[in-house]
């Protein structure tokens, strides 16, 4: 039997790393002139809106010859604390901010507790009249402020409420419930109903499932409609001077408002300003300090998952 050559081909060394190419990326619309020239607006607009800010916080430390200067001074010539101490001896400006905090702190804690349990309501059971229920939270919101004062300072006159603080607590829930409602419903929807049955699978009673499983899945935006409540029942007006008239007491932006008209205090203007900074700056500080939490708690609340 004649032998076969089986003729092998020569082994080919392995192939090493192919070389890296380096591709520069490109971003459609990119251009380094164009982000110079949008930086440039952006920090003129930014210089245009924080100006005020700049004015009302340079002026109360102004000396009364800065403030009736005929030309006006971007740099006070010397600093002066005058205009804070005129404030804080004024017996109405510490009272009025102490009604301020009892009333915020308490529409605010009554109006998230309540629209809280009211959102789970919606968002996780069906009962008749629920589409009814949030087109009705929606429309109340659209209602404006003056259009109920007259009916609800005649609801709070007859059951002995108006001139308390406890009066205008209740009347801020009118606008702060519905808005609680409307805002942690996108929130609640969005956690999966599976979540709850899985938790009560394992032995989670319903409550059990709304602490363990609802109620830190929708913390973030509990702190978001819980800073702005704050925030709207402390810069409220209207409701507060129309339902404390005539009862002794004034929220802080009742006292600032009647101080600026007063005539011994009406050219004061440091005094105003470092009065208006006093009372802006708690919600100031509290937006500051829940700045991250609230802007996962928007994004949180626009993403269906």
């Amino acid at each position: 039997m004649a032998a076969t050559d089986v003729h092998a081909e020569p082994a080919t060394a392995p192939a090493g790393p192919a070389p890296k190419v380096r591709l520069k990326a490109r971003v459609t619309g990119e251009s380094r002139v164009m982000t110079w020239i949008w930086n440039s607006v952006a920090l003129a607009f930014a210089a245009v809106m924080g100006f005020p800010i700049y004015w009302m916080i340079i002026t109360t430390f102004k000396t009364n010859k800065d403030l009736i200067a005929k030309d006006p001074t971007f740099w006070p010539s010397s600093f002066s604390f005058d205009s804070y101490t005129t404030i804080f001896d004024d017996p109405g400006f510490l009272s009025g901010l102490q009604t301020t905090v009892l009333i915020t702190l308490g529409s605010v804690l009554l109006g998230v507790a309540v629209g809280f349990l009211a959102a789970v309501a919606v968002a996780r059971f069906n009962f008749r009249g629920r589409n009814f229920f949030i087109v009705t939270m929606l429309v109340i919101q659209m209602v404006p402020l003056l259009a109920i004062i007259i009916p609800l300072f005649l609801v709070m006159k007859s059951a002995n409420l108006t001139g308390t603080i406890l009066g205008v607590v209740l009347a801020y829930l009118v606008f702060t419930i519905p808005y609680v409602i409307w805002t942690l419903r996108s929130f609640i929807v969005n956690i999966p109903a599976e979540l709850d049955e899985a938790a009560m699978v394992d032995g989670c009673t319903k409550w059990g499932a709304f602490f363990r499983i609802i109620l830190p899945l929708t913390l973030p935006g509990l702190i978001t409609t819980g800073v702005y409540s704050w925030i709207q029942a402390w810069n409220e007006f209207i409701v507060a001077n129309t339902l404390l008239s005539g009862g002794g007491k004034q929220t802080s932006m009742i006292w600032l408002t009647f101080y600026s008209t007063t005539p011994t205090r009406g050219a004061d203007y440091g005094a105003q300003m470092a009065g208006a900074l006093m009372v802006s700056l708690p919600v100031i500080i509290l937006f500051v300090l829940f700045q991250k939490k609230l802007s996962a708690g928007l994004t949180a609340g626009a993403v269906k998952g």
